[in-house]
């Protein structure tokens, strides 16, 4: 199973030095089946939300394709989950192999 979380990047987080760069920035973290986890950045920066542009929305995407190309499919997203703000909010996806 993967699990894909988008949240708030707080101070005690270990990219909190590479990512943080203001209030609105986000973290995406992905847990692979065998636990390893990764991070990637998702800054607040003018075009980054999707209503300028969808810069952030790109990288969650990407991530995502990453995922489905290997043969899994998404099971469940968090019920509070909207992906047009994604920016803004959290979000919380799980994908298994069917």
């Amino acid at each position: 199973m993967y699990i894909v979380t988008v949240s708030v990047i707080g101070y005690q987080h270990p990219e909190y030095g590479n990512c943080y760069t203001g209030d609105y920035n986000r973290i995406l973290t992905t847990i692979d089946p065998q636990g390893n986890v990764t991070y990637q950045c998702l800054p607040y920066i003018s075009g980054s939300s999707v209503s300028e542009g969808g810069g952030s929305l790109v990288l969650l995407n990407q991530e995502f394709n990453s995922i489905l190309s290997q043969g899994y499919k998404l099971v469940y997203a968090s019920p509070t989950n909207n992906i047009d703000e994604v920016q803004d909010h959290r979000g919380t996806w799980f994908f298994t192999v069917p």
